[in-house]
C-alpha cells in the first residue's frame, strides 16, 4: 500500500508514520510544511499524482487557535483549501482519505458528551475552518473517513508549542503552583493510541464519520492533577479555576467531549481510558 501522512512532523503525524512503518508499510511519504505547502493547488495535484497513493491520512492542520480569530485567512486557506486540495487530488489518483478533524465543530454547550450525529455549530474561527474541511471531504470524495478527536497530547508536539501534558510539568517545575481551569471539559487524546485507531479503521473500509479519543471526559484541572501525580510531582498545588479567569480571543468551550459511539458499536475499535495513556506517555517521555 502506498500511504501519504501529512503534518508528518507533529503529533498525530510523526505517530502514524511511526506505526506504519513498523507495520512493514515500505511506501509511505510525508508531507510537512518544508516540502510542500498543502494550500498550493498544483503543488498537491502534482505531488499525488507522481505518488500515486491509495490512502492520504491528512493530520495537518492549523491549529493556533487563538490566531486564528485575528487571522481567519490563514485559518481557512489551510484548514479548509488546503483540505479541499487534498480531496481533489486524492479524487484524481483514487484513494481514500483520512480528514483528522477537531471537537472544536461543536459549540461546547451540550451537558454531555456529544455524538457523531449531533449538529455541529462551532463557535471559532478555528473551528468553523475545520468543518469547512469535513464539507469538502464529504462532497468531493466517496471513500472518505472523518476522525474528530481532542486534546491530542503525544511524543512530538506541534512545533514553536508544548502539549498540555509538558505546559504543565514545566509550569509546575517553574513555579511550584497551577491554576487550572475546571470548567473546560473534553477527552484527552495519545496521539500513538489514535494513530492506532486510525489504521485499524482504514482496515474496515467502513467509510464515514467518527468520533476517536481516548475514553472518559475530564475537565483541565483534573486532567493537569492527573498528570503531576503520574509525573511523580505531588508537591504541586493545581487550584481550580474558571474559563471566564482567563480571557482568551477564542470563544470558551465548556464541554466538548466526544463519545465514541460509531467506530465502538460497529467496528469494536475502542481507545483505552486516558489515564492509562498519559501513563505510557509520561513514562516513555522521561
Amino acid at each position: 500500500m502506498r500511504v501519504i501522512v501529512t503534518g508528518a512532523n507533529g503529533q498525530v503525524g510523526s505517530a502514524l508514520v511511526k506505526l506504519l512503518r513498523a507495520e512493514g508499510t515500505q511506501e509511505v511519504k510525508t508531507i510537512t510544511r518544508e516540502n510542500c505547502d498543502i494550500a498550493d493547488r498544483v503543488l498537491v495535484r502534482r505531488l499525488l499524482g507522481s505518488f500515486q497513493p491509495d490512502l492520504v491520512l491528512h493530520p495537518a492542520a492549523y491549529t493556533y487557535v487563538d490566531q486564528c480569530e485575528s487571522d481567519p485567512e490563514t485559518a481557512y486557506r489551510i484548514n479548509a483549501l488546503g483540505t479541499q486540495n487534498l480531496a481533489l487530488a486524492a479524487a484524481q489518483v483514487g484513494a481514500a482519505m483520512v480528514y483528522v478533524s477537531t471537537n472544536a465543530v461543536f459549540n461546547g454547550r451540550k451537558a454531555t458528551p456529544y455524538y457523531e450525529y449531533d449538529m455541529p455549530d462551532p463557535e471559532s474561527v478555528y473551528g468553523r475552518s475545520k468543518l469547512a474541511g469535513e464539507e469538502y471531504v464529504k462532497t468531493l470524495l466517496n471513500r472518505f473517513y472523518i476522525v474528530r478527536t481532542s486534546w491530542v497530547f503525544g511524543p512530538r508536539p506541534t512545533e514553536g508549542k508544548l502539549n498540555f501534558v509538558r505546559r504543565m510539568l514545566q509550569l509546575g517545575d517553574e513555579r511550584g503552583a497551577v491554576s487550572v481551569v475546571d470548567d473546560e471539559i473534553s477527552n484527552p487524546t495519545y496521539a500513538p493510541d489514535l494513530a492506532a485507531a486510525i489504521l485499524q479503521l482504514v482496515q474496515t473500509e467502513a467509510y464515514g464519520l467518527y468520533h476517536l479519543s481516548n475514553e472518559g471526559p475530564t475537565s483541565r484541572y483534573e486532567f493537569a492533577r492527573e498528570i503531576f501525580r503520574l509525573g511523580g510531582r505531588s508537591q504541586v498545588k493545581v487550584t481550580p479555576s474558571k474559563l471566564a479567569d482567563f480571557p482568551r480571543p477564542t470563544p470558551p468551550l465548556y464541554q466538548s467531549a466526544l463519545h465514541n459511539f460509531a467506530a465502538a458499536t460497529n467496528l469494536d475499535i475502542r481507545l483505552r481510558p486516558w489515564q492509562e495513556a498519559l501513563e505510557e506517555y509520561l513514562r516513555s517521555d522521561r
